[in-house]
């Protein structure tokens, strides 16, 4: 794997932490709506003074469900002091309707605006007006969250943009965390103010896919663009998987796991020993102790911090066991590879993986 990036050591990663406009007639003549509701994420975030990334959009239908065209929708702002353009909208044939923007209070903290047409329940609107480079919007689990790149979010360093999302990772496993869009997507994964991973693609264009094993835990998401200078929506998922590591695949993790995989065909070979490689990012001093073990195969433990030499090796903990095992303290800040393998050619079988 080449990586083509590292975090700017500029972001206050450390310091991130989860995120927890007008009046008018309510319809057009005879067309009257029986439900209103959100169209793009109801929670945002933007440095204050500044536009949201991502247009407040509601739907609006009938009593049948299909989508209503020539709705009047009234966006006004009730709190944070901010403003909107367009708040005065008109459903187009899809039911939806949107404000041009919505540009946030001068002062930090909490903005809301409010989506409402004829007697029907307000739709709101929550933005948090902070520093975007210390704050995460949050991402539930399991879903998919809607966002923007725009100019108003956090300065990557690079000319690029990059949002943070928050999200709970519920049980040690395996997991896939997806950033897709109409431009060239770059996607981070971070935890305790350290990179865990990262991804520029798949083979998928525009779409990158961080594959990591993972304890369970507080993350963070990193949405960011390749190229400097990219805005325009995406967006960004999160699912388990039980699929083994296989076929030479960049996957990510970190101290604190146990997982099952094992050695198939279609993993990496050299000279027919088959092989899974697995990247760790260690800050310089971090102690790590990393093994292997197997009844079904002779396991192998090979650790790299650059180049083609091994940093550590081992093949048998001792005399009496198969089992391999490394004691590694990282010399320098960065990723280094883990290699589970064998020592004969053609060998598959399960095997554990663990790093503490």
């Amino acid at each position: 794997m080449k990586l083509l990036r590292k975090l700017s050591p500029q972001l206050a990663l450390a310091g991130i932490v989860a995120l927890q406009l007008s009046c008018g007639d309510s319809s057009g003549p005879g067309v009257v709506a029986a439900s209103i509701a959100a169209n793009s994420s109801t929670t945002l975030l933007a440095a204050p003074g500044t536009q949201v990334g991502e247009v407040p959009s509601v739907v609006v239908r009938d009593a049948s469900g299909n989508a209503l065209a020539g709705v009047t929708v009234n966006f006004a702002v009730t709190s944070g002091g901010g403003s909107v353009t367009g708040g005065h909208a008109v459903s187009n044939s899809a039911g939806e309707a949107h404000v041009t923007s919505w540009t946030l209070g001068a002062n930090p903290g909490t903005n809301t605006l409010t989506a409402t047409t004829g007697s029907l329940p307000a739709v709101t609107f929550i933005a948090q007006g902070a520093d975007p480079c210390a704050t995460a919007a949050p991402h539930t689990f399991g879903t998919t969250s809607n966002g923007a790149l725009s100019t108003s979010d956090c300065d990557f360093g690079d000319g690029s943009f990059i949002d943070f999302y928050s999200l709970s990772i519920p049980t040690a496993g395996t997991y896939l965390f997806t950033q897709s869009a109409n431009f060239d997507t770059y996607l981070f994964l971070i935890a305790g103010g350290s990179v865990v991973g990262e991804n520029h693609n798949i083979g998928t264009l525009n779409t990158s896919v961080v594959k990591a094993i993972l304890p369970a835990g507080p993350f963070i998401l990193g949405a960011n663009s390749l190229r400097p200078n990219v805005t325009g929506t995406y967006t960004l998922a999160s699912a388990g998987t039980t699929a083994e590591v296989t076929n030479c695949e960049d996957v990510f993790t970190v101290p604190g796991i146990s997982s099952d995989q094992s050695l198939q065909s279609s993993d990496c070979s050299s000279n027919g020993i088959l092989a899974d490689d697995y990247f760790i990012f260690l800050v310089a001093g971090r102690a790590i102790t990393v093994s292997m073990s197997s009844t079904a195969v002779d396991s192998y433990l090979e650790l790299f911090a650059d180049g083609s030499t091994p940093a550590a090796s081992n093949d048998n903990i001792d005399g009496t066991t198969q089992n391999a095992r490394i004691g590694y303290t990282a010399p320098a800040t960065g990723y280094y590879l883990i290699r589970a393998r064998t020592l004969t050619a053609g060998a598959t079988g399960a095997y554990t993986l663990a790093i503490q």
